[in-house]
């Protein structure tokens, strides 16, 4: 994961825009803990998160519902259904600060800027996504790339100031 430094640099974005809190933590977890994970942690894990209250059936295409309900109830009808999960009900709290982490052996900077956003549960969350699209990505790699997508993507190419970049709208239940 330290290898993919646009990846990295959105687990910085969130652990200073969520400082203390729970979305300010990498989804991965520290290297330390990845490298100390035993099968027993696994094991324990998938027992005490992969219960049927946690979990969707979908089906599509032409598979008539009476066999689907027949093949559910015969390989999930055993799974235990866990406890009621308890969900804090305090928004995060975005903090504006920033992290700088400088290696002058690498040829190129990667940057994430942020604002907070709105919740995927907001009425302005379709607004959000179409400023995402609006604003656009964009790949000096790409053919073509002066004359594809927004204005802003000439102007980047035009005047050199990047290989790449992508707009991003991430919501969650209550913030964004």
């Amino acid at each position: 994961m330290d290898k993919q430094l646009e990846e990295v640099v959105f687990d910085h974005l969130h652990a200073t825009a969520f400082q203390g809190q729970p979305l300010g933590q990498t989804i991965l977890g520290p290297r330390e803990n990845i490298q100390s994970i035993s099968r027993d942690d696994l094991t324990g894990y998938i027992k005490t998160n992969y219960t049927a209250d946690r979990m969707v059936l979908a089906g599509a295409g032409g598979v008539p519902h009476a066999q689907l309900v027949e093949l559910a109830e015969k390989y999930f009808a055993g799974l235990p259904s866990g406890p009621p999960t308890s969900q804090s009900s305090a928004k995060p709290e975005f903090i504006g600060s920033e992290v700088r982490i400088r290696d002058d052996t690498m040829p190129t900077a990667n940057i994430a800027i942020a604002v907070e956003g709105v919740s995927w549960k907001d009425d302005d969350y379709f607004t959000a996504l179409v400023t995402q699209a609006i604003v656009g990505n964009w790949d000096r790699a790409m053919g073509s790339s002066p004359y594809l997508g927004s204005k802003l993507s000439t102007f980047v190419h035009t005047n050199g100031l990047a290989n790449s970049f992508m707009s991003f709208s991430t919501s969650y239940s209550d913030t964004g």
